[in-house]
């Protein structure tokens, strides 16, 4: 069996939910464990992020800099090199600056996704292009002509409509084809998930866990998985759009609670890592 942790934030931004999954993984590695990070989904600024955005697009890819962390802390599989940034992150976004939503259109104000299916039969790069994206954040577009020259397919989105089919027919099966692979594949997996959303993937996929943390600045919490799943569902099935964690943890009470001080950038995954068999009975 596969002992699956979830980590989540308890803010919609820094909470430091990369920085423990890394801590965990770093943990993993040095006893020997196989373990993999597994960010579903993913999205960086192009203006905030330009260091990692101009390295990917310069290989003709695109990932952010939590999948790069992620992957350094992951070992490899029994048949495999270390897993590539597109296999922890299956689906990232680019936004545009500020990345919000279009008032008129609804479309968000993101430059392009970039999808990618995992097959045993290969692996295929779908770049999804946001022609509806307002000609004052548009950006020169030869910045992108590596990324969409190795693409097996490009979509232009022009409205919501097309969005939310391509996001029906692709991004999640982008996330279910690379977790079944890790299944397959390693001991452990640290599931992070994005801003403060309480479940990366559908309730159909991430059936059972075996441990849920949530982290904000200072306080690390960890929940009982089941109880925590459970209220998941709970809420999806009153409605239908993505729940933040505090509407989920409010109705849950943490089985453990570890503090964590201020810390300087290269001391945060070190310190985190003395605190892992803290969050980690199994360990």
């Amino acid at each position: 069996m596969v002992y699956k942790i979830l980590v989540v934030g308890l803010k919609e931004r820094d909470a430091g939910k990369t920085h423990l999954a890394c801590a965990i993984l770093d943990y993993l590695k040095g006893r020997g464990y196989a373990a993999c990070g597994f960010k579903p989904r993913a999205g960086n600024s192009i203006w905030y992020d330009y260091d990692v955005v101009e390295e990917a697009l310069s290989q003709g890819r695109l990932y952010g800099r939590d999948a790069k962390m992620l992957k350094l802390v992951s070992t490899s599989s029994t048949h495999s090199r270390a897993p590539d940034e597109e296999f922890i992150n299956p689906f990232h976004r680019l936004w545009a600056e500020p990345p919000h939503i279009d008032p008129v259109t609804q479309v968000p104000h993101f430059i392009l996704d970039r999808v990618t299916l995992w097959r045993k039969s290969g692996t295929m790069n779908l770049v999804v292009m946001n022609d509806a994206l307002p000609v004052e954040y548009r950006y020169n577009e030869a910045l992108f002509s590596r990324l969409c020259s190795s693409a097996s397919r490009i979509f232009h989105v022009h409205d919501l409509e097309k969005l939310n089919k391509l996001t029906a027919e692709y991004y999640n099966l982008a996330a279910e084809l690379v977790f079944t692979m890790m299944l397959g594949e390693y001991e452990f997996l640290v599931i992070e998930s994005y801003c403060d959303v309480a479940l990366p993937l559908p309730c159909t996929t991430l059936r059972d866990l075996d441990v849920v943390i949530g982290i904000k600045p200072g306080e690390i919490y960890v929940f009982e998985p089941e109880k925590y799943l459970t209220a998941v569902q709970l809420e999806s099935s009153i409605r239908a759009e993505e729940l933040s964690t505090a509407e989920i943890v409010e109705l849950l009470k943490p089985v453990r609670e570890v503090r964590v001080p201020p810390l300087r950038s290269a001391e945060i995954v070190p310190e985190l890592k003395k605190k892992v068999p803290l969050l980690l009975d199994v360990i």
